[in-house]
């Protein structure tokens, strides 16, 4: 019974010892970050432990005793962890230091395979650029980052290429000056005779003149390039437009598509051809104002079948860009 008592007393007394050197134990405190060196937008995972203490803060927030979380430091940022228990404390911070990355500028460039033309005749325009999302070209409209484009300018033109990205935005020009030809010999000059008998025919309205010579323009399936015969055509109407008689002659451009594909994306492809055309018209020196464009889709599609546009009903006569006289050209 007495071994009994002293054994418990002695316990006792353990405990008491411990809980007094428990009491007066300083407070530790210890914080690691996952990494200390990051990018803008990179997370990190911040842990801490304490021992002997009543508050503990990290960066001013009340936490527990033992933790972790996951950040995402906008800047270079000091964590630190502070355990207190009465006036005694304990500290441990780690600094996370944060890189802002820019987005790059964009670059473009532009050239021209000749920059001198007489007037009818062709040049290719070449450009290239780079950290861009949208890239656009005066008389040609918004073009791929990088490409070429046949042109035949009626006059001289500087095509200018834009291009934006999220870094900014940068140009760069090119200049295509266009004389005209030299004239030929005074012998080879055709000779005019003014009419002389009632009989000698009329001139037809320009209506007329226009559909002869505004013939529709045809696609290969699903595209909106035009293929070096289509241009061909485009450059014989450009240079009866840009004839004097004729420059007030006002015409729409309509788009369409043969009968495969839904009806809004049918309704896009065919806009994307009347603009294709448009512009191709635009770097022949054809005033903007004279031109309307509007798609059809496959509204007026006839075809059942694939074949040569030349025997419709086809899919291939469905692709196609019409020209329609509005109005203009007539004298008086």
């Amino acid at each position: 019974m007495i071994r009994k008592f002293i054994q418990l007393s002695l316990l006792s007394y353990v405990v008491i010892v411990a809980g007094l050197v428990s009491a007066c134990a300083p407070p530790a405190a210890k914080l690691t970050v996952s990494r200390n060196d990051i990018k803008s937008g990179e997370p990190i995972t911040v842990k801490w432990e304490t021992k002997n203490a009543k508050e503990i803060s990290l960066n001013g927030e009340k936490v527990d005793k033992i933790g972790g979380k996951s950040v995402i430091p906008k800047e270079t940022t000091k964590f630190e962890i502070v355990a207190k228990r009465g006036k005694k404390e304990a500290r441990d911070s780690a600094t996370v230091s944060v890189t802002t990355t820019k987005a790059p500028a964009p670059t473009v460039t532009i050239r021209a395979d000749q920059s001198a033309l007489e007037r009818g005749q062709n040049t290719k325009i070449q450009w290239s650029t780079e950290n861009a999302k949208i890239v656009t070209i005066s008389g040609l409209g918004e073009v791929t980052a990088s490409g070429e484009r046949e042109v035949s300018p009626r006059v001289s033109t500087t095509y200018t290429a834009t291009a934006l990205g999220d870094g900014g935005n940068a140009t760069a020009s090119v200049r295509i000056s266009v004389t005209d030809p030299p004239a030929p010999p005074m012998a080879e000059r055709p000779r005019t005779t003014a009419p002389t008998t009632p009989e000698t025919p009329k001139e037809p309205p320009s209506a007329d003149q226009f559909r002869s010579m505004a013939r529709a323009v045809f696609f290969d399936y699903d595209k909106s390039d035009l293929a070096s015969s289509e241009q061909d055509k485009l450059r014989r109407l450009a240079d009866w437009l840009n004839q004097e008689r004729n420059r007030s002659i006002v015409f729409r451009v309509e788009g369409n598509c043969d009968p495969r594909g839904t009806s809004e994306y049918n309704l896009g492809l065919g806009d994307r051809r009347a603009r294709s055309v448009k512009d191709f018209l635009l770097s022949l020196g054809v005033d903007p104002s004279r031109i309307e464009n509007v798609s059809y889709g496959s509204e007026k599609a006839q075809g059942s079948a694939e074949g040569a546009p030349e025997a419709p009903p086809s899919w291939a006569n469905d692709r196609r860009a019409e020209f329609v006289y509005l109005r203009g050209g007539d004298r008086p």
